[in-house]
């Protein structure tokens, strides 16, 4: 049987430098630890955080490489929360 990483449409790659990422009130909730073709996890900086961003919640964040400075604005919608991995999926600006 096929462990659910090698049925994974993406792989998912470990994100060599420090990038860190942020709500849209500019609440930092945590570092950028691994992203994939579809989504991304966060090592999250608050359990209690965290587990206010329900599962289904849409937002849009920003990620912030440290080295660089360089910011990229995504839209996202929480797909889960375990231990302190934040997991979100990328989705489509939908025109309002």
């Amino acid at each position: 049987m096929k462990s659910s990483s090698s049925r994974r449409r993406f792989p998912r790659l470990v994100v060599p430098e420090e990038a860190r990422v942020y709500d849209e009130n500019g609440r930092e909730l945590g570092l950028l630890s691994q992203v994939s073709g579809n989504g991304m996890n966060i090592e999250v900086k608050s359990i209690q955080l965290a587990q206010s961003l329900k599962p289904g919640s849409k937002m849009r964040i920003s990620i912030v490489e440290s080295s660089s400075g360089e910011t990229n604005v995504v839209d996202v919608v929480v797909r889960r929360l375990e231990g302190n991995i934040l997991g979100m999926q990328f989705v489509d600006k939908v025109a309002d």
